[in-house]
């Protein structure tokens, strides 16, 4: 099974961003470790939990698949977040935050730079006016995103509903 990763549902087959199980798992825990570092504000918190909620662990293998247009881009603060969202991918392309993994993800690279040329395309007009709302609205009260963003003291990377994406591909 692999993960499908594109710009919207228009996007040529040659562009996916399409990985193994095991790359998928590598790829979303830089993100998440990288972002988690560089996250500031409420918007940017919330991309890198909604990344790290493509947890296979918990929700099975070969579903994490996404369209970037899908993620809960907020329209008012886009163009900061997009710019946000780049840094964290350009900071996991030079390793940020990988001394915590007890391994080397180097095989991830191409996918990061890929996944960075696609955002970089992204525009305020591609923005799923209802993503955001929707998925804030999925979350309870005990959900991270409402009790002000906890990290994994471990990791200390922020954690999802389902709690930390690097200790659950660990386990």
């Amino acid at each position: 099974m692999s993960n499908i990763i594109s710009f919207n549902q228009n996007t040529p087959i040659d562009d996916w961003i399409c990985m193994s199980n095991m790359v998928t798992d590598a790829f979303i825990n830089v993100l998440s470790l990288s972002g988690s570092i560089l996250a500031e504000t409420t918007e940017e918190k919330q991309l890198i939990v909604w990344l790290s909620e493509k947890d296979q662990s918990f929700v099975g293998l070969g579903t994490v698949g996404f369209e970037i247009v899908e993620m809960p881009w907020n329209k008012e603060t886009f163009t900061h977040d997009k710019n946000f969202l780049l840094n964290a991918v350009r900071s996991a392309e030079n390793k940020l935050g990988w001394e915590k993994l007890d391994y080397i993800p180097e095989f991830i690279l191409p996918n990061l730079k890929k996944f960075r040329e696609q955002l970089g395309k992204m525009t305020e007009d591609d923005i799923d006016d209802n993503a955001l709302y929707e998925w804030l609205n999925s979350a309870d009260s005990s959900d991270p995103v409402n009790r002000g963003f906890p990290r994994c003291k471990k990791h200390h990377t922020l954690l999802t509903f389902l709690g930390c994406q690097i200790c659950n591909s660990n386990a």
